[in-house]
């Protein structure tokens, strides 16, 4: 290599954002030219299902999943873990968990199915870490036993890396000891969601669990779902009694970890009848279904627990509402609940209020039960008469530093036959409010259905899908602009091609997430773990039903363009690129060499979330002069590095400065000493070879002589003036390494 070593300093040009408000009639709107761009994971686009060998059968159906970025090891990288339901050749249907790393899906666990019992039917599988530095993975799912004669219960499981194994996890109930989660294992319970979190700062997260389970009716046969958490604890001996007032009752915790119900004892679990002895649902409204629960922790430290979920079916509570509402409600510290805390329900109308879900008031459930306008504070609705439902929840803060609040996204009645997509989060700490101006996220001539939302750093991305020609099409979206001007970018005016899912009775989630979510592990998303990027990444089912498959794609950079080199000297040269991050955050460095493009590099510098064209440059320094120098400008993400076109230059060999000091105008031979030598100083700005002349009046050269500066400064020059007299000139070239020359003269008589 030429080169000596370089500096880069970082400047960015932003081209200005050219983002649209989203308005009611969005379809009828020409798309803006911003524009996202998608790279398939892996490159290939091969299905995430697919691993015969693990029994996951590609030709077989893929059903309901979930993805979470999570490292086994503090401080890595966060990969993309998947995990989803998958037909199998018998025609079960079992859980699996594949990682994407090194550019291909990789199953985890052998065996590799998460089932207890691999016969049964097991559905809905939830996926995040916890643990020691959020290094743990853990999926709750529910699944039938036949062999003990329960109906579909609640299990979860982690990870063992270094055995390469799941655990299942759970105090053992039953005559068969199994790991059920369920506050009644004779009561069917579903649609679990898993998050790890610590109600504690500092401490390890733990996973905490909430899903729907049928209670306060006599038996099983009467469907009433109820709204119920509970969150691991940790053994410090594996295979030892839970602790004492674990609830519910088991015996012997397995693999290490029992379970603890949380919350208020409210509801009488033979009917929906208030009890303070009962069980600590967190419904609004226990006398009707509470449906599809999502959980994630916020706050200061990220230490509050918050739930969301909707009720559905008619109520029994004479003036209240029988139409689907969403509700959210968050953990309070309370040494008199189950499992320490109890909940505070918040809603849009909830400011200045505590709504504890409780055995209050004139109905025994707590005051959002006590009137219609009461629930109608207490819920989420954009309309609290219309039908909401399928609510998603997620921890971020827009501002860097920020205090991380709960987003929500769910889908809401705008018409008779549409639903539409709507943004809510947390205001004050005690109320929601509406984001996107209360406008909706999809498009309202369009129904709308299954969204979900994630964080990466500070901004919201949301996935949803949109029935168009008989079809659930797959839609992604995000805010820019920050907390001053956010504006949401959607980021696929038509949906991601060949998304189209044809159970249009049954939609699947697209879930969403990045390698920068909002934790304690990321500082909130201010400082993404083992220095990524933070790539948002998403889950998608395509086909009909019997060739359903799952994909995976993320958020990639597009039109990265190396652009000319400016202000191209021998002391530094600018160079210059531009690039499309593509609605997420990127990097970009440039190449460069004296010999090849890939020689050297600059020093990656990130690129805020943009959907249009980025200018980019770099100042480098310590090239020598005359390298014809090539370069190009690259874009990556988490996944995928893009370069630009190869471009050169020349860099510019300025000529060398030179100066005569101290000739007087006037030489004597007392001056000179007996063999008549003009000594005089010189200063150059570089190493040169300098050439002394003396000129006769009329150009003639008479003396010469050549020497050698090996640094810049200033030093004595010596050439003879023997038998020469009267005007003459000095004339001083400086030639560098280069061959660039500069010259100076001077007049003087010598006497």
């Amino acid at each position: 290599m030429k080169f000596r070593g370089f500096e880069a300093i970082a400047r960015t040009r932003r081209l200005p954002l050219m983002l649209a408000a989203l308005i009611a009639a969005r379809a009828l709107v020409a798309t803006p030219p911003a524009h996202a761009a998608f790279l398939p994971l892996p490159a290939t686009g091969a299905q995430v299902n697919d691993d015969p060998a693990n029994s996951i059968d590609p030709s077989e159906d893929a059903g309901v999943s979930d993805v979470v970025g999570g490292a086994l090891t503090a401080g890595k990288i966060p990969l993309p873990w998947a995990t989803f339901e998958q037909k199998v050749a018998g025609g079960e249907q079992q859980i699996f968990v594949r990682v994407f790393k090194n550019g291909a899906w990789v199953t985890q666990g052998i065996p590799a199915s998460l089932n207890l019992d691999p016969t049964e039917e097991a559905e809905a599988p939830s996926i995040d870490f916890a643990g020691s530095g959020r290094t743990v993975p853990w999926v709750a799912w529910y699944e039938r036993s036949a062999a003990a004669g329960w109906p579909t219960n609640i299990f979860a499981s982690r990870f063992n890396a270094a055995a390469n194994v799941w655990l299942h996890a759970g105090q053992g109930r039953g005559p068969l000891h199994l790991p059920s989660l369920n506050i009644h294992t004779v009561r069917t319970a579903e649609h679990p969601s898993v998050a790890g979190g610590a109600a504690v700062a500092g401490k390890d997260p733990v996973p905490w669990v909430t899903w729907e389970e049928n209670d306060g009716v006599p038996n099983d046969g009467t469907t009433l779902r109820q709204i119920f958490v509970s969150k691991g604890v940790k053994q410090a001996v594996a295979g030892t009694e839970c602790p004492v007032g674990t609830k519910p009752v088991g015996g012997v915790d397995v693999n290490g970890f029992c379970f603890q119900q949380v919350g208020l004892d409210r509801l009488n679990p033979s009917g929906p009848i208030s009890q303070d002895t009962g069980d600590p649902t967190l419904n609004v409204d226990p006398t009707r279904s509470g449906v599809e629960p999502d959980i994630a922790f916020t706050g200061p430290n990220d230490t509050v627990a918050w739930v969301v979920w909707y009720e559905e079916d008619p109520s029994q509570i004479d003036g209240l509402r029988s139409n689907d509402m969403v509700f959210a409600a968050r953990i309070v510290a309370d040494a008199n609940a189950d499992g320490g805390f109890h909940w505070v329900a918040v809603g849009n109308g909830t400011a200045g209020q505590t709504n504890v879900l409780d055995t209050s008031g004139a109905h025994g459930f707590g005051n959002c039960a006590e009137s219609q306008a009461a629930e109608d504070a207490c819920a989420l609705n954009v309309q609290a008469r219309r039908n909401a439902e399928n609510p998603r929840v997620a921890a971020g803060t827009l501002t860097p530093g920020g205090t991380t609040v709960p987003w929500v996204v769910w889908e809401e009645d705008v018409a008779e036959d549409r639903q539409a997509v709507f943004v809510s989060r947390l205001v004050g700490g005690d109320h929601f409010e509406l984001f996107n101006a209360g406008q909706p996220l999809s498009n309202p001539l369009n129904d709308a259905t299954r969204p979900d939302i994630t964080f990466s750093g500070n901004v919201p991305y949301v996935t949803w899908q949109e029935l168009i020609d008989k079809q659930q099409v797959t839609f992604v979206g995000h805010f820019e602009g920050g907390p001053a001007a956010p504006v949401f970018e959607l980021d696929t005016p038509t949906g991601v091609p060949a998304s189209g899912f044809g159970d249009v009775a049954n939609p699947h989630r697209a879930p969403i997430s990045s390698g920068c979510t909002a934790n304690p592990f990321s500082a909130d998303g201010a400082s993404c773990p083992g220095d990524a990027v933070g790539t948002p990444f998403f889950l998608y089912t395509s086909g009909d039903p019997g060739a359903q498959h799952l994909f995976a794609q993320a958020f990639a950079p597009s039109d990265v363009s190396t652009l000319a080199a400016t202000d191209v000297s021998e002391a530094s040269v600018t160079l210059n690129g531009s690039a499309n991050p593509g609605g997420a955050a990127i990097f970009t460095h440039f190449d460069f060499g004296a010999t090849f493009v890939d020689d050297g590099n600059s020093a990656d510098v990130r690129q805020d979330v943009a959907s249009v064209p980025v200018a980019f440059d770099e100042t480098v320094i310590g090239f020598f002069p005359g390298d014809t120098v090539h370069f190009r400008a690259v874009a990556k993400t988490d996944f995928v590095t893009v370069n630009g076109p190869e471009q050169t230059f020349v860099v510019a060999n300025t000529p060398p400065a030179v100066s005569i000091d101290d000739l007087p105008a006037k030489v004597r031979r007392k001056a000179t000493g007996r063999d008549r030598l003009l000594t005089v100083q010189l200063t150059v700005s570089e190493p040169v070879t300098i050439t002394l002349e003396i000129l006769a009046k009329k150009g003639t050269s008479l003396r010469q002589v050549t020497l050698d500066q090996a640094s810049a400064g200033s030093f004595d020059a010596q050439i003879s003036l023997r038998h020469l007299r009267g005007r003459l000139t000095l004339r001083v070239t400086a030639t560098d390494t280069g061959g660039a020359s500069t010259v100076v003269e001077q007049q003087f008589k010598a006497q």
